[in-house]
């Protein structure tokens, strides 16, 4: 079955508005719905996009082009400067969705030439794509990776029009690569292999100037977006870029976060089964006719990289750098999709079967359904996660920390939320927020001797051995109220000065007695158990910041059960076992709890928990 293309009569030219208000919708619906989804305070993923967008700080090379967008966005005097950071993500979505409705419309018209129908179509198609879930909680997201795929598929569009041997199609293509990478690598490495697999196709080497245009074009308009991270200033905000995205300081989190599904899994959650029976056969049917397999094999390259490279961890602290190819693989899905329904459709007409032709509309009716269901399943989605529960956490850490103090983090997640907190609200200017990881580097802690000159002993402690010493900690505890997160590497004698608050641990000058750090610990759970109470909800449940307070409540459980204060050990881990029943720390220091009615409790393998 293979239908004939026609030329086009004046029934299509008729069609042009119809045409035309399919554009419109393409990338209005996604921008509108997307816009309305901006859930009402930043996540914890959110941090490095506002610290690097709103706040300047030179984080890396990659997200460069939304970082840009972000500060044009933040001139704009209309809502707050965090819901129109998140506006550019849903931009990007718009730019998706516009850009797979021309991929999509082309592949349709090179499988049969359809005025009518094929607008329809790409359309649902485009939609179907764009209002999933996975493309709605990035495009609610503070750069969100809704934009690196925007260039993605807006560098297919020019090779469906314009001829291979055009000079200048290269030349555009390599600049949209260096984009592309510039705003994320992962994406740019899945656009260069997409675009290697269409010259595979053509079966034709490319003449050397056209592979030098490629590549001295991606490589300059690459180098154009690192120039803000090789340039940026080298003062106290600098040293950010240097924490890496690790969850190092953050105990594992997997208790409370559960792993997203396999590749095939996450389809069937994103478009329904309906929709992945139709891009089956659609992609069958698309790789195999020679008319479509130059446009559509291309696309399976992200179908291909999101197979090879699920995207498996959480995605509630950091941002997960193979988001793109989840984003790519869906989109298509999501063309696949729209080209089985459009063989199908024709297939019906053509039969000689009673009422074949109604049937077909409605065919096309129960596709067009998918994407009401797919979008009502998205916004379910997207008002789950507009939570407040890490807004409270900020609140709450920084006003459990007296004037003046100091803290010494080493948790990157931490110092970035903190940070963001004072780029955005400017909150606790007072606060001195020293990151481990960079003590041991003289140039990159010079500025913060320059606040606090009592920070040298710290320094020069770490640079020699690694980790600070009782010397250290105590002089700076004299001249500031100090703050540490504990480091499975310090001595232990460090302990006995050590007062457990429940959202932070404190350091004082001197060692202290039980009733110190019963007094300390009980006069934070009023504070604690707000943020439970927030992060709990099953509403808007929020497993971050439930997995942030579970590692606190870890790092204290540990200084007690090695100071021997077995009472207050009891009552903090039924704390932790309210945020995580059944958790496995908790078990393992309750088994060695009783061993001993009395002392010490060893804490020997887990203090690599933290």
């Amino acid at each position: 079955m293979t239908p004939e293309r026609a030329a086009p009569s004046p029934g299509a030219a008729a069609g042009g508005s119809a045409e035309a208000a399919c554009r419109w919708l393409a990338f209005g619906v996604p921008l509108l719905v997307t816009a309305t989804r901006v859930p009402l305070s930043p996540q914890w993923r959110d941090d490095v996009p506002v610290l690097r967008g709103l706040g300047g700080v030179p984080l890396g090379p990659q997200g460069t082009l939304s970082s840009v967008l972000i500060q044009a966005v933040s001139l704009v005097p209309l809502a707050g400067r965090l819901m129109r950071a998140a506006w550019v993500s849903g931009l990007g979505v718009a730019l998706s969705a516009l850009a797979l409705y021309f991929i999509i419309r082309r592949l349709l018209d090179a499988n049969a030439w359809t005025p009518t129908l094929s607008p329809a179509l790409a359309l649902a198609g485009a939609l179907l794509a764009a209002l999933s879930p996975c493309w709605q909680l990035e495009g609610v997201a503070i750069g969100g990776a809704s934009v690196a795929c925007a260039v993605v598929l807006l560098a297919l569009l020019p090779g469906q029009a314009a001829p291979a041997n055009d000079a200048r199609l290269w030349l555009v293509r390599g600049a949209l690569v260096g984009l592309a990478c510039g705003e994320s690598v992962v994406a740019g490495l899945a656009l260069v292999a997409s675009l290697g697999a269409r010259v595979a196709l053509l079966r034709e080497a490319l003449p050397r100037r056209f592979v030098l245009l490629f590549f001295g074009s991606a490589a300059v308009v690459l180098g154009l977006c690192a120039l803000p991270w090789l340039l940026g200033p080298s003062d106290q905000t600098a040293w950010f870029g240097l924490l890496g995205v690790t969850r190092r300081g953050l105990a594992s989190l997997d208790s409370l976060q559960t792993g997203r599904p396999s590749a095939a899994a996450a389809w069937l959650a994103e478009v329904g089964l309906f929709a992945a029976v139709l891009a089956g056969g659609g992609a069958l049917w698309g790789t195999l006719r020679t008319a479509t397999r130059r446009l559509f094999v291309p696309l399976l390259v992200f179908v291909a990289a999101d197979v090879a490279f699920p995207v498996r961890g959480p995605n509630e602290l950091f941002v997960d750098v193979l988001t793109p190819l989840r984003l790519l693989g869906v989109t298509s899905l999501a063309v696949a999709a729209s080209l089985g329904v459009h063989t199908l459709s024709l297939a019906l007409r053509r039969a000689q079967l009673p009422l074949a032709e109604s049937a077909s509309v409605l065919f096309v009716v129960l596709f067009a359904t998918m994407v009401l269901v797919t979008s009502e399943d998205a916004g379910v989605l997207t008002r789950r996660h507009d939570r407040m529960a890490a807004e409270a956490w900020t609140d709450e850490a920084l006003a459990a920390l007296p004037p003046r103090s100091l803290l010494l983090a080493r948790s990157p997640a931490l110092i970035w939320r903190l940070w963001a907190a004072r780029v955005v609200r400017g909150e606790r200017p007072d606060l001195v927020l020293v990151p481990a990881p960079v003590l041991g580097r003289s140039g990159l802690a010079q500025p913060l001797l320059q606040r606090e000159p009592e920070l040298v002993a710290l320094v020069r402690e770490t640079a020699m051995n690694g980790s600070p010493g009782e010397y250290a900690l105590s002089t700076l505890a004299d001249a500031r109220p100090l703050y540490v997160e504990l480091d499975p590497s310090w001595d232990r004698r460090l302990y006995d000065q050590l007062v457990p608050g429940t959202l932070w641990l404190g350091v004082a000058p001197h060692a202290l007695g039980r009733s110190d750090r019963r007094a300390a610990l009980e006069g934070g759970r009023d504070s604690f158990r707000r943020i439970v109470r927030v992060a709990g909800d099953p509403q808007h449940l929020d497993p971050a910041t439930l997995g942030v307070l579970a590692a606190r409540a870890r790092e204290q459980a540990l200084v007690l059960a090695a100071l021997g204060d077995r009472k207050l050990l009891s009552g903090l881990l039924d704390e932790l076992d309210s945020i995580d029943p059944g958790n496995s720390f908790s078990k393992e220091l309750r088994r060695r709890l009783g061993k001993r009615t009395r002392g010490a409790v060893d804490v020997t393998g887990l203090l690599e928990q933290l």
